[in-house]
């Protein structure tokens, strides 16, 4: 059964945890905490459930007093998808992770956006004086089959006990191998990332590079690869699931996860491994608990726990300072040009745009960000209304919709925080149905956005045909071999979240002075209009490969 305690219920403990070596000299209670998916979560928004970095060091302080004996660690994914992270230089991961204590995370793919420099580099400009990060991955290689010199594959950690006593941790870090689907090929040159997780481990235990974790009093799998709750019961989700599922050795006491943006409590494989995973943002931190024998060393119990962060948590004198530093920072950061808290359009309604809600479906918000790489296209090129231009976008590069209320620069930069380069195509009509067909079968990464198509399909889900919609509203059918302009970014051109660069031919690419990248295309977007949306679209759920025709003509 899945545990999910609040921080009141595990408060609770606090004399039993404290007392633990008087209870029974020959055992102590040792935790560890995990952080996975924070994205750059640094700012509170209730809207979002983000509860905000200051909440989240305070729980963990709340946690320590719980649990004295503890490490904490990040499960990878630090960054990335956070337009605040972005326009603060990244400077905040190192200075909030030195703050909260982690010295060791796993890789994940976000780990990429900056670069391989960057990732290598590790905010040396903004390092806390004393404090360094270790990045783990056993399964990323480069050219000559070697970890590449910014990872390492495992590391040890150390708990000093009130007894002078040492308890040592080991941790041994794994990418998802799915890292080349989900992030732009221009980051990842020279590397590979195998599969093979349960061969990767037991290659590794045989260096001796692993010795120091192979005579740790805990052994861990600090993983960047995805786990889900099914029927009450953690599962694996990941492109490499069957192998991951294999995994039984016992050698090891409990799996950290991140990647899939999920809550996940409880034990997986044959082995029964407790495994947690806190969910994204920090909305939950992930506690493996263990009950270790002092005298023979060994692992008595492992209990895994993941533990909700109240964002309304009173704070400490720390925690109010920082929060206070947080808030100068939205404040007085700008970004090409526009202050973070500048308002754009008012929104009328909640705006849904969620890979775990809708994810096979045209949204409002993708029809929107489409919309915008088209009139970013039209500006640029001096193009006329007449002139048929597509904008298309894979559905995860918007990272979420828009709340009701007034919209800032902030909120448009989280919804679409990669600023990629928006590349343009002149396609094919023939061209965009098959791009079109993939888009509404792409049942991993989810529902390709449009703007201003009418999508046409038979009874199992295969597009008929397209036209386009014009400005006033009449429609143009797309001809097979006529040719239209696309506008997509880089990350999808470039063969990202499945999408062949077959779609996207060099050959066919069109160069344009002046494109604004796809985040500042859509704060022009929202900038020339007052209120968003103007009108209650009609979309269609995409379910059981079963569509009628409908309009996506929205405003």
């Amino acid at each position: 059964m899945q545990k999910v305690f609040s921080l009141k219920s595990l408060l609770g403990l606090v004399l039993s945890a404290l007392f633990v070596l008087n209870l029974s000299a020959q055992t102590v209670t040792v935790a560890v905490f995990s952080l996975n998916d924070f994205h750059g979560g640094f700012l509170a928004d209730a809207r979002k459930s983000i509860p905000g970095a200051p909440a989240v060091w305070q729980t963990l302080d709340s946690l320590r007093a719980v649990y004295p004996n503890s490490v904490t660690v990040a499960a990878g994914d630090n960054f990335g998808g956070s337009y605040f992270y972005t326009a603060t230089g990244g400077r905040l991961v190192s200075d909030f992770f030195n703050r909260i204590g982690v010295t060791i995370s796993a890789i994940g793919n976000h780990e990429f956006d900056d670069g391989q420099q960057k990732l290598a580099d590790k905010w040396s400009a903004y390092r806390p004086a004393g404090w360094n990060l270790t990045y783990l991955c056993a399964n990323v290689f480069d050219t000559t089959s070697r970890i590449p010199a910014f990872a390492q594959p495992c590391a040890t950690q150390t708990i000093t006990l009130p007894t002078g006593q040492i308890i040592t941790i080991g941790f041994v870090g794994l990418l998802t191998s799915n890292t080349p689907n989900q992030t732009s090929k221009s980051k990842l040159t020279g590397l590979t990332f195998d599969g093979n997780y349960t061969g990767i481990v037991s290659a590794l235990k045989q260096k001796p590079e692993y010795q120091p974790v192979a005579s740790a009093d805990i052994r861990l799998l600090l993983m960047h690869v995805g786990t889900r709750m099914q029927d009450g019961n953690p599962v694996w989700d990941d492109r490499d699931s069957a192998n991951i599922a294999q995994f039984n050795d016992p050698d090891f006491h409990g799996l950290l996860t991140g990647h899939s943006h999920n809550p996940v409590c409880g034990h997986i494989n044959a082995q029964q491994l407790p495994v947690v995973q806190g969910k994204w943002h920090g909305e939950y931190i992930s506690v493996l608990r263990f009950e270790i024998d002092l005298q023979t060393r060994k692992v008595l119990s492992a209990t895994p726990e993941i533990v909700r962060v109240n964002p309304n948590i009173p704070l400490g004198k720390k925690q109010q300072q920082y929060s206070q530093e947080l808030n100068n920072l939205l404040a007085n950061t700008q970004i090409e040009g526009h202050a973070l808290n500048e308002n754009l359009a008012y929104c009328t309604r909640n705006l849904v745009h969620d890979r775990l809600t809708n994810k096979y479906c045209q949204t409002e918000m993708g029809y929107m960000v489409c919309e915008a790489y088209a009139e970013a296209l039209r500006t640029t090129g001096h193009l006329p209304l007449s002139t048929p231009v597509i904008g298309v976008s894979h559905f995860g590069s918007i990272r979420s919709g828009f709340p009701e209320g007034q919209i800032r620069i902030l909120d448009v930069g989280e919804a679409l925080p990669f600023a990629n380069k928006l590349r343009v195509f002149r396609l094919t009509g023939a061209q965009i149905k098959d791009l079109v067909e993939f888009g509404l079968h792409n049942t991993t990464y989810g529902w390709m956005q449009t703007s201003s198509l009418e999508i046409d399909t038979t009874k199992t889900g295969h597009v008929k045909e397209l036209a386009y919609i014009n400005s006033d509203g009449s429609r143009t059918v797309i001809r097979k071999r006529h040719t239209y302009l696309v506008v997509a970014d880089e990350f999808q051109a470039g063969g990202g979240d499945g999408y062949s660069t077959d779609f996207f031919p060099q050959s066919q690419e069109l160069r344009f002075t002046g494109m604004p990248t796809s985040t500042q295309a859509f704060i022009d977007y929202l900038s020339r209009r007052e209120s968003i949306p103007s009108a209650v679209p009609c979309i269609q759920l995409y379910k059981k490969m079963n569509l009628r025709r409908w309009p996506q003509r929205m405003f």
